[in-house]
C-alpha cells in the first residue's frame, strides 16, 4: 500500500464537463498520464521523468490562493486538506489528472477515507486501465470515461475499442458517462466507433460530446454545423447524447 501520492494541485472550484458540470468539487489532480493527447490541457501533469518537487494546495476553497507543499503528497495531508475543504459545502471529490488510475495503490488506500467524510467520489479517467478501476470500484460513484480519438492520440483504434468496452463493463456498476472530445480532425468513423462501443455494454450510458477549446496542438475550434451533425449521427443509436463545452473555461475558473 501508498501512504503518498504524487499531486500537481488540490483545490475546489466548479465542475465544468460532463453530467456533473455546475457541481461544487474538491479536485485532487495527480502527476503523470499514459496517454499525450493533442488536445491535452494539463500539460503540466505529464512530468514523468522522477517525482515533481512541488504541489499546490489551495489554502481556503474557492480562494485560488495557493501554498506550495513537497511531493509526493502524504495521505494524512490530503485527508486534513479535504476536511478544511468541508466547511463549505461540496457534492463530490474528483480524482483527475493526468491519468489518476495510474494511483489505484493510493486510491484504495486513501478513498475509504473520503467516504467517512461523507464525500461521493468522482473518476475522471482515459479508460484504459480496467484492472485498476476494478480495484477501487467499491468507492467511486461516477466515472467519466474519455474517448480517446486516434487522430488525437496516434493510438490503435482497435486496441482501444476493445479496452474501453471491457473498462465500460466494469465502470456500468457506477453511475459511468463517456465523453468524447470532438476537434476539427475527428471522423465519422471515429464517433461510429464510440458509439459501437457504448452500444455493445448499455446504450444508456450517456455520451457527450464535447467540442474541443482551442489549445496548444489543436488551435482550431469545431464549427456548430459540425456538432449538429455529430449529434445527430451518434442519436441515432444511442439513447442519451449531449453537446457539452468546457463551461468552467467559459467562466475562467480552474
Amino acid at each position: 500500500m501508498s501512504n503518498s501520492v504524487r499531486l500537481v494541485e488540490v483545490f475546489s472550484s466548479i465542475q465544468g464537463e460532463g453530467i456533473l458540470v455546475g457541481r461544487r468539487q474538491i479536485f485532487v489532480r495527480t502527476y503523470g498520464c499514459n496517454l499525450r493527447c493533442t488536445y491535452c490541457d494539463s500539460p503540466e501533469t505529464l512530468k514523468e521523468s522522477g517525482s515533481p518537487a512541488i504541489c499546490r494546495i489551495e489554502e481556503i476553497p474557492g480562494s485560488w490562493t495557493f501554498q506550495q507543499v513537497p511531493n509526493p503528497v502524504a495521505a494524512e495531508t490530503l485527508t486534513e486538506t479535504v476536511r478544511g475543504y468541508l466547511a463549505e459545502p461540496h457534492h463530490s471529490l474528483s480524482i483527475t489528472g493526468g491519468e489518476p488510475l495510474l494511483h489505484a495503490n493510493f486510491w484504495v488506500q486513501w478513498l475509504p477515507t473520503v467516504r467517512a467524510l461523507g464525500l461521493k467520489i468522482f473518476v475522471e479517467t482515459n479508460g484504459l486501465l480496467p484492472s485498476h478501476l476494478e480495484r477501487i470500484l467499491p468507492y467511486v460513484d461516477y466515472v467519466s470515461m474519455d474517448f480517446k480519438a486516434p487522430t488525437a492520440t496516434g493510438l490503435d483504434p482497435q486496441t482501444t475499442h476493445k479496452t474501453h468496452r471491457r473498462f465500460l463493463e466494469v465502470a456500468q456498476h457506477t453511475m459511468v458517462y463517456g465523453k468524447f472530445v470532438v476537434t476539427p480532425k475527428t471522423t465519422d468513423a471515429e464517433l461510429d466507433s464510440v458509439c459501437e462501443t457504448i452500444e455493445a455494454v448499455n446504450v444508456d450510458i450517456p455520451l457527450i460530446l464535447q467540442p474541443v477549446t482551442p489549445f496548444g496542438y489543436e488551435p482550431d475550434p469545431v464549427t456548430p454545423a459540425r456538432m449538429i451533425e455529430l449529434h445527430a449521427r451518434a442519436s441515432r443509436r444511442l439513447s442519451d447524447v449531449r453537446v457539452i463545452p468546457q463551461t468552467h473555461k467559459m467562466m475562467h475558473m480552474i
